[in-house]
């Protein structure tokens, strides 16, 4: 049987994907997954196999649902929530010890990290025995979220081309923004961005460049003129954490209220557009929002169990 094409591979950014025919054949072990899971079906390929997850940053949806796939895989799981403070992290040690401590420790199949600089996860790659997963690093990638993002907007319009994306709030700092537009870009060259910010959160002139080599960007601080047009409004929060970082709360202030989407405003978007964001939210989609058809937020949540499961699978068995 043919192996996966990230079989026993570190999957560390998007643009490892580099043919819409891979994100395909990972969707259809999604597919699987997402049926294993409503029919209570206990399918454990992964049983005696070992997947330890170390955030070094905050989660609720990342970190409980590779926690939640692993363990619905039959793998044992070696978690650590708070690595800064509850392990060795806190003594001073590197990224480069703690992986292959863990590795060393745990016997670990995999490892799955979220930490805040940047390169962390090519670092921690560039040492270990095993996989590693990016499960979010600094401002720059979150290559799973990407791919469960993705899996949304194709269970809910059928295509991954000719859409239009807007990418709404902090396009600076957010790393979701950045992974499922470089994605999306490898779907098809008729997909069209528009990226909605204040001047001060624009996406990076790089990022963008780069990007507009491929498809279609304009950009905008109007939310309400792009919400008739756009097939997918992906909304995110202003970033505090990386505001405290920068030494620039009163900036954080001033900026975390500019984009709020109201059920009045959703009223002026296409029937079958749909809402997304990564979560948490922190009052850019107001709760009257919430039972609107149009709001994908919620599902889009269960997709990363689905394809959280896939991936593993993916990695360690193939």
């Amino acid at each position: 049987m043919k192996k996966s094409w990230i079989y026993k591979q570190s999957y560390i950014t998007v643009d490892q994907i580099k043919r819409k025919s891979q994100i395909k054949e990972l969707f259809k072990k999604v597919d699987v997954m997402k049926k294993n899971v409503e029919t209570h079906n206990v399918y454990e390929p992964l049983k005696g196999m070992t997947v330890a997850i170390l955030f070094y940053q905050p989660s609720t949806r990342t970190f409980s649902s590779f926690e939640a796939a692993a363990r619905r895989l039959g793998a044992y799981t070696i978690a650590i929530h708070g690595m800064t403070q509850y392990s060795s992290v806190a003594k001073g040690e590197s990224l480069e010890d703690t992986i292959k401590s863990i590795h060393q420790t745990t016997g670990a199949d995999a490892v799955v990290i979220r930490h805040p600089e940047n390169n962390s996860s090519e670092v921690a790659a560039s040492i270990s025995n095993v996989p590693i997963i990016n499960g979010g690093s600094g401002t720059k990638e979150h290559p799973t979220q990407a791919l469960l993002d993705l899996y949304t907007i194709y269970n809910h319009h059928k295509k991954m081309d000719g859409l239009n994306v807007a990418m709404v709030g902090d396009l600076l700092y957010g790393r979701t923004i950045k992974s499922l537009a470089k994605v999306l870009t490898v779907t098809g060259r008729k997909n069209k961005f528009i990226f909605v910010s204040p001047k001060e959160l624009m996406a990076p002139r790089k990022y963008v460049k780069d990007l507009s080599k491929k498809v279609k960007i304009s950009e905008t601080d109007n939310l309400s003129k792009v919400l008739p047009k756009a097939d997918v409004v992906y909304m995110t929060r202003v970033q505090k954490e990386w505001f405290e970082k920068a030494g620039k709360l009163d900036e954080y202030e001033r900026l975390k209220g500019k984009f709020i989407l109201t059920r009045h405003m959703v009223n002026t978007m296409k029937k079958k557009a749909m809402i997304m964001h990564p979560l948490p939210r922190v009052g850019e989609i107001m709760y009257e929002v919430d039972d609107d058809k149009r709001a994908k937020y919620f599902p889009q949540m269960r997709s990363g169990l689905y394809v959280r499961m896939a991936l593993l699978e993916a990695i360690l068995k193939g």
